[in-house]
């Protein structure tokens, strides 16, 4: 009896070292949530270098708080910079006076040739999408 009380004691010890179970997202959410905090929002996704054709770029880094961010598009004339917001599944800013957005889509939703056939990519209008490889 007492080597059977020593192995089940054992065996409850080694089952107490075990690292806890991972939380899955949605746990991670409710607890964000219960704590005051919003979750990130999608768009935290897009964050880091876009590619263009010809030259440009899109970089996307974080901005002043939750659901801002600092956006730099290179063109050909070189670097310009905005402050984008998140606004559910786009990214709002304003450039030139007008606004505009990015919305997440694929190759031929830019309506750029070079890059059709391409899966992770963002639009800001007809003619004007970055991809990543």
């Amino acid at each position: 009896m007492k080597k059977f009380c020593t192995g089940v004691f054992a065996v409850l010890v080694l089952a107490a070292c075990q690292p806890a179970p991972a939380a899955k997202s949605e746990d991670a959410a409710a607890i964000a949530l219960a704590a005051g905090k919003e979750p990130a929002p999608a768009t935290d996704a897009w964050l880091g270098d876009w590619t263009g054709v010809e030259g440009t770029m899109l970089k996307i880094d974080v901005g002043a708080g939750p659901g801002v961010y600092a956006i730099t598009e290179t063109t050909l004339d070189g670097p310009v910079s905005f402050a984008g917001t998140a606004d559910g599944d786009v990214i709002r800013f304003e450039r030139a006076g007008a606004p505009e957005t990015i919305r997440a889509g694929d190759g031929a939703a830019t309506g750029l040739k070079y890059l059709d056939g391409k899966t992770d990519c963002l639009v800001i209008k007809d003619g004007e999408g970055f991809c990543r490889d």
